[in-house]
Protein backbone atom coordinates (compact mmCIF):
# COMPACT_ATOMS: atom_id res chain seq x y z
CA UNK A 1 0.00 0.00 0.00
CA UNK A 2 0.96 3.57 -0.89
CA UNK A 3 0.19 7.25 0.28
CA UNK A 4 -2.84 8.28 -0.61
CA UNK A 5 -1.43 11.54 -0.43
CA UNK A 6 2.01 11.51 -2.39
CA UNK A 7 2.77 7.88 -3.21
CA UNK A 8 5.13 7.61 -1.00
CA UNK A 9 5.84 4.50 0.67
CA UNK A 10 4.22 3.07 4.08
CA UNK A 11 6.20 1.77 7.13
CA UNK A 12 4.59 0.02 10.19
CA UNK A 13 5.26 2.78 13.16
CA UNK A 14 4.09 3.99 16.59
CA UNK A 15 2.58 7.22 16.68
CA UNK A 16 1.15 9.46 19.49
CA UNK A 17 -2.22 10.63 18.36
CA UNK A 18 -3.15 13.87 19.75
CA UNK A 19 -7.06 15.08 20.20
CA UNK A 20 -7.86 18.62 20.27
CA UNK A 21 -11.39 19.22 21.66
CA UNK A 22 -13.51 22.06 22.62
CA UNK A 23 -12.54 24.30 25.94
CA UNK A 24 -8.98 23.46 24.86
CA UNK A 25 -9.43 19.99 26.24
CA UNK A 26 -6.56 17.69 24.70
CA UNK A 27 -5.83 14.38 25.03
CA UNK A 28 -2.05 12.35 23.43
CA UNK A 29 -2.53 8.71 23.21
CA UNK A 30 1.12 7.23 23.08
CA UNK A 31 1.74 4.12 21.34
CA UNK A 32 -0.45 4.12 18.88
CA UNK A 33 0.38 1.62 15.86
CA UNK A 34 -0.08 3.07 12.29
CA UNK A 35 1.23 3.27 8.75
CA UNK A 36 3.53 5.86 8.34
CA UNK A 37 4.22 7.61 4.80
CA UNK A 38 8.15 8.14 4.74
CA UNK A 39 8.37 10.61 2.25
CA UNK A 40 5.34 13.16 3.70
CA UNK A 41 4.28 11.15 7.46
CA UNK A 42 0.99 10.94 6.79
CA UNK A 43 -0.50 8.52 9.41
CA UNK A 44 -3.08 5.56 8.74
CA UNK A 45 -4.49 3.51 10.91
CA UNK A 46 -6.64 0.39 10.61
CA UNK A 47 -10.20 -0.37 11.07
CA UNK A 48 -10.11 -1.80 14.65
CA UNK A 49 -7.06 0.75 15.62
CA UNK A 50 -9.10 3.74 14.48
CA UNK A 51 -12.27 2.48 16.61
CA UNK A 52 -10.30 1.88 19.71
CA UNK A 53 -9.08 5.78 19.36
CA UNK A 54 -12.88 6.80 19.12
CA UNK A 55 -13.38 4.46 22.36
CA UNK A 56 -10.41 5.88 24.27
CA UNK A 57 -11.58 9.39 23.24
CA UNK A 58 -15.07 9.19 24.31
CA UNK A 59 -13.98 7.63 27.59
CA UNK A 60 -11.30 10.49 28.56
CA UNK A 61 -14.14 13.26 27.14
CA UNK A 62 -15.72 12.53 30.63
CA UNK A 63 -12.94 13.09 32.41
CA UNK A 64 -12.62 16.93 34.39
CA UNK A 65 -9.16 17.47 32.98
CA UNK A 66 -7.44 19.69 30.47
CA UNK A 67 -4.91 17.69 29.54
CA UNK A 68 -4.95 13.84 29.59
CA UNK A 69 -2.00 11.63 28.33
CA UNK A 70 -2.41 7.86 27.97
CA UNK A 71 -0.75 5.08 26.36
CA UNK A 72 -2.47 3.17 23.50
CA UNK A 73 -1.80 -0.38 24.74
CA UNK A 74 -2.57 -0.05 28.46
CA UNK A 75 -5.97 0.99 27.22
CA UNK A 76 -6.78 -1.66 24.59
CA UNK A 77 -6.02 -4.17 26.90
Amino acid sequence: MNCFMCKGDLEEKKVNYVVDLEETIIIIIKGVPARVCTQCGEQYFDDETAENIERIVNQLKQLATEITIVNYKEKVA
